[in-house]
């Protein structure tokens, strides 16, 4: 059972399967590239707001 469940996740996307050529996939890719950009900007703003108190609370000790 945990088998075939294993080589159905495994298994490619039908959408992905089914892309008959390169043009038509291209805009999918393109896609793709700006979701990982726009997460991992996303993820540094996001480290950045974590770090901010830390860093205000080292200068504030510092005076």
């Amino acid at each position: 059972m945990r088998f075939t469940r294993l080589l159905t996740m495994l298994r490619p996307h039908p959408a992905v399967a089914m892309a008959a050529s390169p043009q038509e996939s291209a805009p999918a890719g393109r896609h793709r590239v700006l979701w990982f950009i726009a997460l991992w900007c996303a993820g540094v703003m996001g480290a950045v707001l974590l770090a901010l108190p830390f860093r205000l609370l080292m200068d504030a000790c510092m005076q």
